[in-house]
């Protein structure tokens, strides 16, 4: 069986999983200008047509791949998140992951090129915006509501404080990492970035 029959057969999810996971590998190959929906279908294994039927537009895939690479940065439903951890510690255990994931090659790369194409093509920005640190905002506030309830923290402004958590345990290392100048011992860096960080956090926002 050919791997277009294999693709064939697969239920819609699965196909749509394809389309996204071969946009990604395209648009980090080619980047986003050079990248065509006949490139992408191809990797994927599917039809044009089926390509379309799942996405209006070269823009709206390019959000799609960003989403998932989001999702694989911060793999975390919070209804399953341990309860039993001390906040502190959660925010910490999450923050780590976080950040080693955006300072994953993929996750970096997808970066440039949205930052690249901005200029000349606002959606892809906004697309970037939308699935990248907007995404990634609404899934912290529910934790950041939890650390609340546990008379943890004292937060007016959830969505700001977010911001600020985000540029505590980032900087200047995403900067760096961006430019080709990250630390030669990076997990060590981000250990002490993302510790740094959260502490100064918990202490800004202490009940």
């Amino acid at each position: 069986m050919t791997v277009q029959a294999i693709h064939a057969d697969m239920p819609v999810d699965q196909k749509t999983d394809a389309i996204v996971k071969a946009a990604r590998k395209t648009f980090l190959a080619r980047g986003f200008d050079a990248a065509s929906m006949d490139q992408i279908a191809l990797e994927a294994a599917v039809s044009k047509r089926t390509v379309y039927n799942r996405f209006r537009s070269k823009e709206e895939l390019f959000g799609a791949a960003i989403e998932d690479t989001c999702r694989k940065v911060l793999p975390v439903n919070v209804d399953e998140i341990e309860s039993s951890l001390p906040p502190g510690e959660l925010l910490l255990q999450l923050s780590l992951e976080f950040v080693k994931g955006i300072l994953d090659p993929e996750a970096l790369s997808l970066r440039r090129i949205a930052a690249f194409e901005a200029d000349r093509t606002p959606a892809i920005g906004q697309s970037y915006l939308a699935h990248g640190p907007q995404w990634m905002v609404k899934q912290y506030l529910p934790i950041l509501a939890r650390l609340g309830v546990k008379g943890v923290l004292k937060i007016d402004d959830p969505e700001a404080a977010i911001w600020q958590l985000g540029a505590l345990i980032t900087e200047p290392l995403h900067t760096w990492a961006l430019l080709g100048a990250a630390p030669k011992d990076l997990d060590a860096a981000i250990t002490k970035q993302v510790t740094g960080g959260v502490t100064a956090f918990l202490k800004l926002y202490a009940e």
